[in-house]
């Protein structure tokens, strides 16, 4: 017999056994995604999330279990099922926040950053809110009604706008500077060219466009442009930092031909304006009057205009009857309205409040014509 013929192998290799290096990364990569995708979960759940974030944290969920199976070759449509929901929330958030009568622009360029389209604002204020309750920062004297008012704030802003981009996100990420800094810019309806404007400066924790909606439906009565600009999150209006954004929006204003304006604030965004409103100014602009929100500098300089003060009765952040002997001491000029809340009122009693700043805007114009 003769040697046996030898074996072809027909370039044929068997694939190896042990896991590549990529896979091990890739491994790594889906156990972090999956610790970061449970943690959302529970944050979702905790405080009841919108549909986009619970598309973010179920395309995380999917991304995540798939990167984890891929090294035994299971389930490996997870991972492309994962990041094609992640990608379809990015694009309906980026194309459905788009508004003409309510945007988030970037001034005084009038850009606008992708970043503050892609998270509802409604699931970024709820933990926000959660977290100050729950550390203390906020008394709870003060924060009886805050979560469900706040709820009910962006339940209205829906219904009315829909889907909407928030500053908010960028000015946790430290994006805002006066030389680009975010405002919410809200036109008067049916004026294509308004020459009055509210300019509202925000509190602490930083820019909303649900606060600054609610100014807009008063602004309204005298058919006044609002807008929101955004400093950083503490709400530091008075530093030189708030001093130069305020100035630099009311530059912006007049180059879009607006010759009055009215300046407002919102809790730290009240104090600041009372401390802004002899530092800051423009030439082109015609100052009618200011309106302070559960806050105020009560030892600044008493300014030589016109102030509607609307304030909680029983705001312990901002005591009353600070803002009582404000108003005691300013006389004339103020106008003082107290309502049954705490520092919360501009969201708790927002029919109230807003009604009043209507009326005192209304009262204004009307004093104000030759």
């Amino acid at each position: 017999m003769g040697a046996p013929f030898p074996r072809m192998s027909h370039g044929v290799t068997r694939p190896s056994s042990a896991p590549s290096r990529a896979s091990w990364l890739l491994f790594a990569l889906g156990l972090l995604l999956g610790l970061l995708a449970v943690l959302l979960f529970v944050t979702a759940c905790i405080i009841g999330a919108s549909a986009s974030g619970w598309g973010y944290v179920v395309g995380g969920l999917l991304l995540s279990v798939g990167l984890l199976t891929k090294r035994w070759r299971r389930w490996r449509g997870l991972t492309r099922a994962g990041l094609g929901l992640l990608l379809l929330v990015i694009g309906a958030r980026l194309l459905l926040t788009e508004r003409r009568d309510l945007r988030t622009l970037r001034l005084p360029d009038e850009g606008s950053r992708w970043v503050n389209r892609l998270v509802e604002e409604r699931d970024g204020t709820r933990l926000a809110a959660h977290v100050l309750l729950r550390s203390g920062r906020i008394p709870r004297a003060d924060a009886r009604d805050f979560v469900p008012a706040l709820e009910a704030a962006f339940a209205r802003l829906r219904d009315a706008q829909g889907p909407v981009a928030t500053p908010a996100v960028a000015t946790w990420l430290g994006l805002q500077s006066p030389e680009s800094f975010d405002a919410v810019v809200i036109p008067p309806p049916g004026q294509a060219a308004p020459e009055t404007a509210v300019v509202f400066l925000h509190g602490y924790a930083g820019n909303f466009a649900v606060y600054c909606w609610q100014m807009a439906r008063s602004a309204q009565a005298i058919s006044a442009l609002t807008v929101c600009p955004s400093v950083g999150p503490a709400g530091d209006w008075g530093s030189h930092r708030g001093e130069d954004t305020l100035e630099r929006t009311y530059a912006w204003l007049v180059k879009r031909g607006v010759r009055r304006v009215y300046l407002g604030g919102l809790s730290n965004g009240g104090v600041g304006a009372s401390v802004l409103v002899r530092r800051a100014a423009h030439p082109g602009l015609e100052l009618r009057g200011m309106m302070l929100l559960s806050g105020a500098e009560t030892k600044a300089p008493l300014p030589r205009v016109p102030m509607l003060l609307v304030q909680g009765k029983r705001d312990t952040m901002m005591p009353a009857r600070l803002m009582r002997e404000l108003a005691r001491r300013a006389g004339r000029l103020a106008t003082y309205v107290e309502v049954d809340s705490g520092h919360f009122a501009f969201l708790d009693r927002h029919e109230a409040c807003e009604k009043a700043i209507a009326s005192w805007l209304l009262d204004r114009e009307r004093q104000a014509r030759p």
